[in-house]
């Protein structure tokens, strides 16, 4: 006789809840995978995104050395300005609260961009168009950090460009008394070498840069 009772109601699944402590401590783990969960847990919730102990984490780890990582965190960071229609995609407490963190950014964290944008630039790891220029518009000394980076000689001549280009690409225009004294600076050995053919060559991989420079200063000059 087929029983006439209702069938057992299944059990109701258990959702674990999102702990961003737990997250944090995966999130700063030696090991490379565990970070990487870690920085999943935190953005895999929204109301972890809005944290302020997300922003804290991000912002701390801009330098990570893993560069795929490196570039979501910097993604991560960056989608904190976005603007979706009309307006910001996050509330101006969390927006406040990241860029109070960029705010404190100096050469380390802004060569830490700079090595993100090389890698973006040459096909290693994806990252959206203005996301570094979300982020060094934020940062206060931005503009002098980059000019220092693009003359300094004993950084490597990717580097160098990054800085030049990420200049123009933010529109920072204080920067272009620098930069005219750089080109003119690179643009004079390169005639004294090839006037003279016994003039040094310690640094002819500069020449490489008199393209990114002439084409930032013809947009910072648009911009002024």
């Amino acid at each position: 006789m087929t029983s006439l009772r209702p069938p057992a109601r299944l059990a109701p699944r258990v959702v674990p809840s999102v702990d961003p402590w737990v997250a944090g401590e995966m999130f700063v783990s030696p090991h490379v995978e565990e970070r990487r969960r870690g920085l999943a847990i935190l953005f895999g919730s929204e109301t972890v995104r809005r944290s302020p102990l997300t922003a804290q984490l991000l912002a701390a780890r801009v330098d990570e050395p893993d560069l795929a990582l490196r570039s979501q965190i910097v993604q991560a960071l960056a989608d904190y300005f976005e603007v979706r229609g009309s307006d910001y995609r996050y509330p101006s407490e969390i927006r406040s609260l990241a860029a109070a963190h960029l705010r404190r950014y100096d050469r380390p964290q802004i060569q830490a961009l700079l090595e993100v944008h090389v890698a973006a630039r040459e096909g290693a790891v994806r990252l959206a168009p203005d996301s570094l220029s979300r982020l060094l518009a934020r940062i206060p000394n931005a503009s002098l950090v980059l000019v220092r980076l693009a003359g300094e000689r004993g950084l490597a001549v990717r580097l160098r460009r990054a800085a030049v280009e990420l200049i123009g690409r933010v529109g920072f225009t204080d920067a272009l008394q620098a930069l005219e004294g750089l080109e003119a600076r690179i643009a004079g050995r390169r005639a004294g070498q090839m006037a003279m053919a016994f003039a040094p060559t310690d640094h002819a991989d500069e020449q490489s840069l008199l393209p990114a420079l002439q084409q930032t200063l013809l947009a910072l000059r648009e911009n002024e």
